[in-house]
């Protein structure tokens, strides 16, 4: 039985830091020896090539890429539908990512934990936008039936 290599080690390491799954790699090892170990210096030479294999074609980080263009459509950050707009997105993304973004990086060089942690960004921007477009047109309503919009939340 051949054990895995000190490269497929580096590589395995690399890997798993990159995708933000190293607080997986106990069950991912275990998975791929079939319970047999949870240490990847026990791990056969075969049965690393099959974990480094499965780990370089992980697309959910591109997955969460493209919800984080989808959220910014929706929150009207971003808008077109020609080459130069995607273009012009991308760098208008990438700008804001770096300045106001919750990990200030840019995207392809985050990992899955950073990630989720910008997608949940994103997911909040649109959340408050559409909390107020609402606010502006029951106020909008408001006003056009003469009631006075200025209320006010209970003090607590």
């Amino acid at each position: 039985m051949n054990l895995i290599s000190a490269a497929q080690i580096k590589i395995l390491h690399t890997l798993l830091n990159q995708l933000g799954l190293l607080e997986e790699k106990a069950r991912f090892i275990s998975d791929v020896s079939n319970g047999r170990t949870q240490s990847s210096r026990q791990l056969t030479f075969s049965e690393a090539r099959v974990l480094i294999q499965h780990l370089k074609t992980d697309d959910s980080g591109e997955k969460m890429r493209k919800k984080i263009f989808a959220l910014a459509y929706e929150a009207q950050m971003i808008w077109g539908e020609t080459e130069e707009d995607k273009k012009m997105n991308g760098v208008k993304l990438k700008e804001f990512i770096k300045a106001k973004g919750a990990v200030k990086k840019e995207l392809n060089k985050m990992t899955n934990a950073e990630l989720v942690k910008t997608v949940s960004q994103f997911e909040q921007i649109v959340k408050h936008k559409k909390e107020s477009h609402a606010t502006k047109a029951t106020k909008s309503l408001l006003t056009e039936l003469n009631i006075d919009s200025s209320f006010r939340k209970p003090a607590r």
